[in-house]
């Protein structure tokens, strides 16, 4: 509620298709339950592969987000790391070597990467569409302060499942070419990218409840293998400063 409530106060200014807050009731005194009233946004939610000007205007609704200036004292909680404390090695893996190089680069430590204002829950699912143009970024829930990349990683987590590796990287370029920044440390992005994969641990599958019903030809092994795609892709010699072992 509360982080809701700063993002909507954050961004109400920034021309950027947000929710305008109407009233907060954090304690439910008037709702009967924690609540936010927000102005309704247009458009729908699109999981089908967007055009190269959709994935345009994705970028640039990202990038707009990740450098919007905050006052020190209006920044959201530090972002927190999703999934187990202590992630495991998927059984449905049939590349256990991929997952355990992942979990070791994880258990590394976090890089010193530039933070900034994140959206923290930014996938497909919480975009609105007019056309090829993003008409809302809703459910600001998980609003937090940390590296662009991690919103990146999400989107292009979502992008491997719902369509593939080679989709989240048309969107992670898009995004560089609109003026985002990224850390250019390739053991740094490879542990942004890893961090939000095992976020998705024991398995990305749970994510079907959301997504079938828009999508019917989606199924657990596919989702598992775009996810694993995409940390198998992440992982390769050449995009990282050491390989695989």
């Amino acid at each position: 509620m509360k982080r809701e409530t700063l993002a909507c106060q954050l961004l109400v200014d920034s021309g950027l298709p947000v929710p305008v807050l109407i009233g907060s009731d954090p304690d439910g005194t008037v709702a009967g339950g924690p609540a936010n009233l927000l102005t309704w946004r247009p458009g729908h939610s699109r999981l089908d592969p967007l055009s190269p000007s959709a994935v345009d205007a994705l970028a640039r609704a990202a990038v707009a987000i990740h450098q919007q200036p905050v006052p020190r004292s209006d920044r959201p909680p530090v972002f927190t790391f999703r999934g187990p404390g202590g992630p495991q090695v998927p059984e449905w893996s049939n590349r256990p070597g991929l997952w355990r190089r992942a979990i070791g680069i994880f258990h590394a430590g976090v890089p010193p990467t530039p933070y900034g204002l994140l959206h923290r829950d930014f996938h497909l699912g919480n975009i609105l569409w007019q056309n090829d143009q993003v008409s809302g970024l809703i459910d600001w829930a998980e609003t937090s302060w940390g590296p662009p990349d991690l919103d990146v990683a999400h989107m292009c987590s979502d992008f491997a499942m719902m369509h593939s590796p080679a989709a989240a990287d048309v969107f992670r370029t898009a995004y560089l070419r609109a003026g985002g920044q990224l850390d250019p440390d390739p053991d740094a992005a490879a542990f942004w990218t890893v961090s939000d994969i095992l976020g998705f641990l024991p398995d990305p599958a749970h994510i079907l409840a959301a997504v079938q019903p828009a999508r019917p030809d989606l199924t657990a092994p596919r989702i598992r293998a775009g996810l694993e795609n995409l940390l198998a892709v992440a992982l390769a010699p050449g995009r990282r400063s050491s390989p695989i072992t």
